[in-house]
């Protein structure tokens, strides 16, 4: 057994399993688990965990998330993390996470030489397809194809809601154990922020047939036009901030707190921004822009722009 361990990747749900797994190993109950975030803890606070030792079994776990934002000290400030690093206690595990790790730092120099590192892959395509089936068909469940699909759509991909509603899911079919797209469709509704970044994201890649759903349904829940044209505007302009956040080499991390949204959020939002034009986003930016002033001004209805708009997108 390792005293250091750096877990490397995208997914906090999948970190949190992993970390799990070790506190299983080690048998650490709740009691002798410290978690800290390094993105908003000083180095002193770390450094006085790790120089406390439990009192109440041998064994205690230390879990620094964001490690890689110790960056932003330099090395004689890290003096003592460091020192550590290269002679651990015994009596305590030490769990770090990052997305990746910082370039051309100390940091990296140290946890590449004292830690075990463990790569999380993120789940994405097939294999979170497999991960779900494999979440149902482990206690006996049959789920359709569809159904999971409908399920990734609508949790956008988010571990921690998937694993949320698939229990609801679970529970729902406990008789037949026979779960369809129907099903999901009645459990798994999507919340407003889902329903905006979907009619957004269709927008963008010009599925105005998805687009049009997504609307409607919006007008059914007496959103007013207006106010999904807002949320339209402020969602490019939310992936258009992110795009320029990239191009600056930020990280998931970083680019949440930069913009004031979950990381969860961020991570929807990067893998949006990869996928398209800066050019374009602010094409697209300048004309809803004007589209807004004529609503305003009275020089078009808002649910008729709104409407013609979206037929512009038509490839």
């Amino acid at each position: 057994m390792e005293s250091i361990y750096l877990l490397i990747g995208q997914s906090a749900f999948l970190i949190n399993e992993q970390i799990k797994v070790y506190q299983e190993q080690f048998k650490i109950n709740e009691f002798n688990l410290i978690k800290i975030d390094a993105l908003d803890s000083d180095i002193d606070v770390i450094n006085q965990e790790l120089q406390t030792v439990s009192f109440f079994s041998e064994l205690k776990m230390v879990i620094i998330e964001n490690v890689d934002s110790l960056n932003r000290f330099d090395e004689n400030q890290l003096t003592i993390f460091l020192k550590y690093l290269e002679k651990p206690s015994d009596d305590i595990v030490l769990i770090l996470s990052a997305i990746t790790l910082p370039k051309n730092h100390v940091i990296e120099t140290y946890l590449s030489k004292y830690a075990f590192i463990e790569t999380i892959d993120q789940l994405e395509g097939k294999a979170l397809e497999q991960y779900i089936l494999n979440k149902f068909t482990e206690e006996g469940y049959y789920i359709e194809h569809d159904a999971i699909v409908t399920l990734l759509e609508r949790t956008q991909n988010d571990l921690f809601l998937l694993n949320q509603e698939a229990q609801k899911i679970k529970t729902y079919a406990l008789e037949d154990k026979s779960i369809k797209k129907e099903d999901v469709e009645l459990l798994v509704t999507r919340n407003l922020e889902d329903n905006i970044f979907a009619f957004s994201t269709a927008y963008l890649k010009g599925n105005i047939r998805i687009c049009i759903q997504i609307y409607e349904d919006l007008l059914t829940t007496k959103m007013q036009p207006s106010m999904i044209f807002s949320h339209l505007y402020n969602t490019i302009n939310l992936i258009l901030q992110t795009k320029k956040l990239i191009d600056e080499g930020l990280n998931q991390t970083t680019i949440a707190s930069s913009l004031g949204v979950s990381t969860g959020r961020a991570y929807h939002l990067i893998k949006e921004a990869k996928q398209q034009r800066k050019a374009d986003l602010e094409h697209l930016i300048k004309s809803l822009a004007q589209l807004d002033v004529d609503i305003k001004s009275g020089n078009k209805d808002d649910k008729l722009g709104i409407e013609l708009l979206l037929l512009r997108r038509l490839p």
